[in-house]
């Protein structure tokens, strides 16, 4: 019995070798197993967007409208402003406009302009009842858009064939990428405003926040530029299918609740003092990384050895925060004259948490251990945001005639444009994840207002976008 029992025993074990043996024999014969290089957990570098104009009065005083807030549109900005309104009002607005983002600058084949058109502002003013105004909205409040394409492009060392992980994304060399990105965020709101005092005026929304976001983004990486070990100062390759190297996905739509509070107070009969908080929620987006199965053939077939490399396929959900920017916001608006207004604004956007829970460490600046760990040279996190400020100014002028009144407007802001950008000091990062710049607008617009009827349009002008908005508003 104890011998059959070994003579089995010894079977097995003579089995298992030549199991172990047979896979080398085909891991040599169809390359060797790689471990990958190190990718991000996310891709959100394009993650860039822009607040909203709501209506054209506001967007021609240049968003100055926090401490003017006299008409059904200040709902949407200084919810105490519909406290001034002794008759039912509704506004309709509608938007047009184009913009482009500041993508990276490097062998860039495409720089698809984002293309917006939207409704601005629906506000149902309800009667005043027992002292109180009451109002409904439904507006879009963020929204970005793009089609993104690059060439995948390499620079050699002059002294040595790049290393593997330098061609897939480290050292200032980039993957081919095709990124579509996709971002909404819509506001229905319920609001009550009071006065107290007739010189102050309160008001409180309760908003339900929607955000519609789709992000799909596919790298490419050459397989021909591997077998390239020749010095060039760079080499660029079309984007292959068949070099497909990693994608990246998210989606999420999804209703939260938000609220924001505002309140006027009139120091005297021409000044007067508007502040307002916007409380915006949190949302958690479920991104997937998908690695595909992925070979490279042999750097130098004639060597005796086959060093090919396979890379089995991987899949990794992440789930993360996306926080909407909060916002404290200071408004003085002076009557200068009975037909003449001035107003100044100035908000303060929190958006250092915009993105919580992916590690915001990225492979590129990565320096590769002689027992192959990557290590990442500064030991600090590579990308983040930042708070924000922005400055609103405009001047408004009424034109008077017999049975109507013409309103001329100019103003001028700087663009609060939230997105992750390079912390770190490699200079390879700061290029791959640009700071957004600084954009001034400059804005004008012009109406007409018969009775209970005013009509208005506004242009909004920086030098990378255009933007017009019309606004007609009704009282009852």
């Amino acid at each position: 019995m104890s011998t059959a029992t070994n003579k089995t025993a010894g079977l097995q074990r003579l089995g298992q070798h030549c199991a172990v043996l047979l896979g080398c024999l085909a891991v040599f014969a169809h390359g060797q197993s790689a471990k990958r290089p190190p990718a991000p957990q996310f891709s959100l570098a394009q993650l860039r967007f822009s607040p909203i104009n709501p209506a054209a009065r506001p967007a021609g005083l240049g968003g100055a409208f926090i401490g003017v807030a006299n008409d059904a549109t200040a709902a949407a900005i200084n919810p105490a402003g519909v406290a001034y309104l002794a008759r039912p009002e509704i506004s309709m607005s509608q938007a047009w406009g184009r913009s482009t983002r500041d993508f990276p600058d490097h062998a860039t084949s495409d720089k698809s302009a984002s293309s917006l058109r939207f409704n601005g502002t629906l506000v149902n003013i309800i009667y005043p009842f027992k002292g109180f105004t009451f109002a409904l909205y439904h507006q879009l409040a963020f929204r970005s858009q793009f089609k993104f394409e690059r060439e995948q492009f390499l620079t050699f060392a002059a002294s040595r064939p790049l290393t593997l992980h330098e061609q897939l994304g480290a050292a200032g060399n980039f993957p081919g990428l095709r990124s579509e990105f996709f971002f909404e965020v819509w506001q229905d709101a319920f609001v009550i405003a009071k006065t107290l005092k007739r010189r102050l005026r309160l008001g409180a929304a309760l908003r339900s926040t929607q955000l519609r976001l789709n992000l799909q983004e596919h790298h490419y990486f050459a397989p021909e530029l591997w077998l390239q070990s020749e010095p060039s100062p760079r080499t660029v390759a079309q984007k292959r299918a068949n070099g497909l190297y990693r994608i990246y996905h998210a989606q999420r739509d999804e209703f939260r609740a938000a609220w924001n509070i505002g309140l006027l107070y009139e120091l005297d009969k021409r000044l007067t003092l508007g502040a307002v908080y916007h409380r915006l929620p949190s949302y958690t987006i479920d991104h997937l990384r998908t690695l595909p199965a992925y070979s490279l053939p042999d750097r130098t077939p004639n060597d005796g050895r086959d060093e090919a490399l396979q890379f089995p396929a991987e899949e990794v959900h992440t789930p993360f925060q996306l926080d909407l920017p909060d916002n404290w916001g200071l408004g003085l608006s002076w009557k200068a004259g009975g037909n003449n207004l001035v107003a100044l604004d100035v908000v303060f956007h929190r958006s250092r948490s915009l993105l919580q829970g992916a590690a915001q460490i990225l492979p590129q600046d990565d320096i590769m251990t002689e027992t192959g760990e990557y290590l990442d040279p500064d030991n600090r996190v590579d990308l983040e945001s930042e708070e924000l400020f922005s400055v609103h100014a405009g001047v408004e002028h009424v034109l008077l005639w017999s049975q109507a009144k013409m309103p001329l407007r100019v103003g001028i802001y700087n663009e609060p444009v939230f997105g992750l950008h390079a912390s770190a000091n490699d200079a390879n990062l700061r290029r791959e994840y640009p700071k957004p710049g600084k954009r001034w607008h400059l804005a004008g617009g012009t109406g007409l207002i018969i009775k209970n009827f005013r009509f208005e349009m506004s242009l909004d002008f920086a030098t990378t976008s255009v933007e017009a908005i019309g606004s007609a508003v009704v009282s009852f």
